[in-house]
């Protein structure tokens, strides 16, 4: 069977035993497995190489014509000219990627499992808020994504992997450093085998093993680490030394260091995936040059590929498989050559027509050929004629095939408006949306496809982020810290369903004026939206026209969280608890809601008794009823544990509550014991010093005398502890003062 295949069937990978039926421990058998497997699928893959080299060569300004080609048929001075065009429709697709990037506060949409939805959507807000900051924050991830948006727009395929299942930064790479058996299905899930070469600097691979003992136990073989450190860097241009390496031939040509070119010291190293008959994926690592054994070796590490790697495809090609999948680059390559070969022509043309044009008679008049400026006179030397031409008309001849070319051209990359250049100047809302809507089908529907798999990234990076990453990161330290400090803990974090996380699409898929004309619609409607609402669509539209930098100094966002009908409920429930009256409690309440709302006003309550400016004889009722339903909502909150940390403020604040009222209550019952044992004494028929014809006050002006009476006191009471404190803290400070006036004299 031949080799060049690439085929499953010739991979040297071990299957289940014949005879016993038992699953090998391991696919691959060894190191020299491994690099037979790669070896067979780079050869696999040197035709797509090929072309895709090709494709990059166009976009990177390669001439139509072999110039070597020209010179040896004597046409060296003919115009070969790359225009530009190839280039021109990347960075315009390009373009439009970078804004789905840089337009959004948040990259990721975050969802949690547990607690109220009031609670949920606000630290799902600051997961996905502060989660985004650290992406960003990565130095490499904007160039990541744009050499990924590259790929995928080029070649129609881009591929990003792991380099362990602890990590959250991913490594971006295409089809000419992934390899894969031919015939595979574009998808992860589909592989049996994959392998990536990377170049790793020397500061790299030391930080895989700079704690032996922990690196061993990761499965990192540090003494073969060692070994290649050595033995295979390299800081000279090699790579195309290999023979049918085109793709690293072209980036060398492009860069200028195809003889010369000097670069970092480098390790070369091959990082395969290889799937295990029970499903999981195990990865290894080892030197592209004479390997001895695996540089990294984990059994069943990943429990899918999507754990390992992420396809970019656009679309599944013609037959399903990744290898047919085409980019922008082979839809336009035809159409661009062509269109340069025009071009040039005309070039050419037009040098022609704009010249005279002699015929010596002889070689010796061609040798002797001179031109002379006598004043006003133009002299030429003798046995020279001058001949007559017929300059071509370029309008008839190549300006319409170069008019059809373009005009297909732009079929194939972003389709126009059906109203053509010839459309009327005076436009009305509808001709305009129409043509946005029109131009932007193409990039609709490549964003669907890219936000498919760009969701699948994201939420890969922050799963790998709250679970397995390095908490000794400071970017993942910073992550947790800024959370923690937006009042979401490790609870929170442990609550993300990460399967329904996905990226925020952002408003106009990447187009400036689809977005403007999507927020100006919203605007019709903005009437129906709460404040909250309607503040999001004014910072969207600042955001729109200043950008996301410059949007708070304008439009700063709102601090407290989107007020619900819950609000409303605890509100009206207040009034009747301070009036006296009970409310019950419903498990079907949004406790943590509720709580928000009554909290504060206990608070009020509380603080009012104590510092003597709330009547506590009327208020008493009020502030036990509201007691009394702020326990039955903690009660139910603390069965959340997602809400643990409110509900033990929560309980806090009741214990405080329950010791103000227990005394008050106290004192208002000591109060009128006394006031009872002070009746009793009294002489039978009126108070002392009061005159017999003097009237009793009856019961009601009794209790109000003994209420405001015990308000006196009250306030009394809350005075003299005020300044016993005032006093204590004075005496205090003056104590300190004369204790460092004493040291400074000693001192001197």
């Amino acid at each position: 069977m031949s080799d060049t295949s690439g085929g499953v069937n010739e991979l040297d990978l071990i299957n289940i035993d014949p005879d016993t039926g038992k699953l090998p421990p391991a696919r691959l058998k060894d190191v020299k497995a491994g690099l037979a497997i790669y070896t067979r699928l780079r050869d696999a893959d040197a035709t797509s190489a090929i072309n895709r080299a090709r494709l990059d060569a166009m976009f990177d300004g390669e001439a139509p014509y072999d110039p070597s080609v020209l010179k040896t048929t004597g046409q060296g001075s003919r115009t070969n000219l790359n225009f530009g065009e190839a280039q021109r429709l990347l960075d315009v697709d390009l373009s439009a990627f970078v804004d789905l990037n840089t337009s959004l506060d948040a990259l990721v949409q975050v969802k949690l499992r547990h607690g109220e939805p009031a609670v949920r959507l606000e630290a799902a807000d600051v997961i996905g808020e502060e989660a985004t900051r650290t992406f960003r924050e990565w130095p490499e991830f904007h160039s990541s994504y744009l050499r990924l948006c590259t790929e995928f727009i080029k070649h129609g395929a881009g591929v990003v992997y792991f380099a362990d299942d602890r990590g959250w930064k991913f490594r971006t790479t295409g089809l000419g450093d992934f390899l894969v058996p031919r015939q595979s299905p574009a998808c992860e899930d589909g592989l049996e085998v994959a392998a990536s070469r990377r170049s790793y600097m020397l500061h790299e691979l030391y930080d895989f093993i700079r704690n032996p003992e922990i690196a061993a136990t990761r499965g990192w073989d540090v003494d073969e680490v060692r070994r290649v450190m050595v033995q295979n860097t390299t800081n000279t241009t090699s790579a195309s030394k290999r023979f049918g390496d085109w793709e690293a031939l072209q980036r060398e040509l492009k860069n200028n260091d195809l003889l010369q070119g000097v670069e970092n010291t480098t390790v070369s190293v091959i990082h395969m995936w290889v799937r295990e008959l029970d499903g999981t994926f195990s990865q290894y690592a080892f030197a592209e040059d004479n390997p001895a054994s695996f540089l990294f070796e984990k059994r069943k590490q990943f429990k899918s590929a999507e754990q390992a790697f992420i396809f970019f495809t656009f679309g599944v090609g013609n037959n399903g498989t990744l290898h047919s999948v085409r980019g922008k680059g082979q839809r336009i390559f035809s159409h661009i050559q062509t269109s340069n070969r025009l071009r040039s022509q005309m070039v050419d043309a037009a040098f022609l027509g704009s010249s005279v044009m002699l015929q010596p008679q002889s070689e010796r008049a061609l040798e002797k050929l001179s031109y002379t400026l006598y004043g006003p006179y133009s002299i030429l030397s003798p046995d020279v004629d001058v001949i007559e031409k017929v300059v071509p008309n370029l309008s008839q001849s190549m300006q319409p095939a170069l008019d059809s070319v373009e005009s297909q051209l732009a079929r194939n990359s972003d389709p126009t408006s059906t109203y053509g250049q010839r459309a009327s100047p005076y436009r009305n809302e509808l001709g305009t949306e129409h043509d946005i809507a029109v131009s932007s089908r193409l990039t609709g529907a490549t964003m669907n496809l890219f936000y498919a798999s760009w969701s699948r990234l994201l939420r890969e990076m922050l799963r790998r982020m709250v679970t397995t990453a390095d908490k000794s990161d400071p970017l993942v330290k910073d992550f947790y810290a800024r959370c923690e400090a937006r009042g979401v803990g490790t609870d929170l974090m442990k609550a993300i369903d990460h399967r329904a996380t996905n990226a925020v699409r952002a408003i106009g898929e990447g187009s400036a004026a689809n977005r403007l004309l999507a927020l100006r619609e919203l605007n019709t409607i903005a009437g129906g939206y709460d404040e909250t609402g309607r503040h999001n669509l004014r910072r969207d539209i600042t955001t729109a026209r200043v950008g996301r930098d410059m949007t708070d100094r304008y439009m700063p966002t709102l601090p407290e969280p989107r007020a619900t009908t819950e609000t409303k409920i605890a509100l009206l429930e207040n009034s009747a608890l301070l009036e006296g009256r009970e409310v019950p409690v419903l498990s079907s309440e949004l406790h943590g809601e509720q709580m928000r709302q009554h909290a504060p006003a206990l608070q009020q309550m509380l603080s009012g008794i104590s510092s003597g400016q709330v009547d506590p004889l009327a208020a008493l009722p009020g502030v036990e009823a509201l007691h009394a339903h702020c326990e039955a909502h903690v009660g139910w909150l603390s069965q959340d544990g997602m809400a643990e940390a409110d509900a033990a403020g929560y309980r806090q604040l009741l214990q405080q509550s329950k010791e103000i009222v227990t005394n008050t209550r106290r004192k208002i019952e000591a109060m009128q014991r006394k006031a009872q044992e002070e009746q009793a004494a009294m002489p039978e028929g009126g108070q002392p010093g009061q005159g017999q014809g003097q009237e009793q006050p009856n019961e009601d002006t009794q209790r109000k005398m003994e209420a405001h009476e015990l308000s006196l006191r009250m306030t009394q009471e809350k005075a003299q502890q005020d300044m016993s404190i005032k006093e204590a803290k004075a005496g205090q400070e003056l104590a300190i003062t004369d204790a460092k006036r004493a040291m400074e004299l000693e001192g001197n």
